[in-house]
């Protein structure tokens, strides 16, 4: 049980509601003016407290809907629910913290949502060297992506045909490695040694920041701050990690086909998603970075940031 979400809850629904014969509590949903659709005014909105400490919400105006079950975490449709109802941020961080605590707390032989974020120490090649003003072949490079030596320990090594390396770190520990030919003889352009569940800049990510920006290459992700996935689908190993941070959730798709596998992962999870209306020959976030500098694109991301799987799906079609 999590009495303190109930309470929340019933605390901050519209006052006039009313009961039904099967169990839901009506009101006017808070929900249909954020997902593209008129704002309720008939009562359109239900929620229902089951006996095992489950809630469940369902808004029959917009289509959304959301869950809370003892022992999962809070996921994020239902923080952006309490959102739409008014609770504040310090509530809904309180809120997040218990629900994981209490799942923690749950026999694991239960079928209960588990994080796993366990991975095995990797080592970067024996010859690997830190890139400094002593390689300026690598230094011009790093440059044409709007980076310099200074922004991130990148290595070299000639075991790996003189890939830059880009280490990744979980919890301070290297988990992994990222290898980028800069010859354009050298194939296949990107060696990735990672293991399942991976995010890359996850640790760095500043704990006031209020929202987390998720991109698909490391590159991309070194410029604005961001996380990247390290590929064009987020596992269930990943999500779970980045839901867990409590953090509103903004997708910046490459524009390419594989970036509509990003975007229906989104809407399926209630994520946010960003496509920003940057000429087309920018086609992710280290073109934008270049085109635009970093303050500028981190703007745009923010701007044009929707929650509405409707206008999502409209700006998709532009997008890609």
């Amino acid at each position: 049980m999590l009495p303190d979400l109930q309470h929340t809850l019933e605390s901050h629904l519209p006052p006039k509601r009313k009961k039904t014969p099967s169990g839901w509590t009506s009101f006017n949903a808070p929900c249909c003016h954020f997902n593209g659709e008129t704002q309720d005014t008939r009562g359109r909105g239900g929620i229902m407290y089951l006996g095992d400490g489950s809630i469940q919400y369902h808004c029959f105006n917009c289509g959304f809907k959301t869950n809370f079950t003892p022992g999962r975490y809070l996921s994020n449709r239902f923080r952006k629910l309490l959102r739409w109802l008014n609770v504040d941020q310090s509530t809904i961080s309180k809120l997040s913290m218990a629900a994981m605590k209490l799942a923690q707390e749950v026999s694991p032989n239960k079928n209960i949502q588990q994080i796993d974020v366990t991975f095995d120490r990797f080592d970067l090649p024996d010859d690997a060297e830190r890139i400094n003003d002593n390689h300026p072949t690598y230094v011009k490079y790093l440059q044409t992506r709007g980076l310099t030596h200074s922004d991130y320990p990148f290595y070299i090594s000639k075991k790996l045909d003189n890939r830059i390396l880009v280490p990744i770190y979980k919890d301070k520990k290297l988990i992994g490695q990222v290898a980028r030919s800069i010859d354009p003889s050298t194939k296949p352009k990107y060696y990735a040694q990672v293991q399942p569940g991976t995010l890359f800049n996850l640790d760095n990510q500043h704990w006031s920041r209020k929202f987390i920006i998720l991109v698909e290459g490391v590159f991309d992700a070194i410029t604005i701050d961001g996380v990247a996935i390290l590929g064009s689908e987020i596992s269930n190993k990943q999500k779970l990690q980045i839901e867990s941070l409590n953090r509103k959730v903004i997708i910046v798709p490459d524009r390419d086909k594989a970036g509509s596998k990003l975007i229906d992962q989104a809407c399926d999870w209630g994520w946010s998603v960003s496509m920003p209306p940057w000429q087309k020959g920018i086609k992710d976030i280290n073109n934008a970075v270049l085109s635009y500098g970093k303050m500028l694109t981190i703007q745009a991301i923010l701007k044009y940031t929707h929650d509405s799987k409707t206008k999502i799906k409209l700006n998709e079609k532009l997008w890609l």
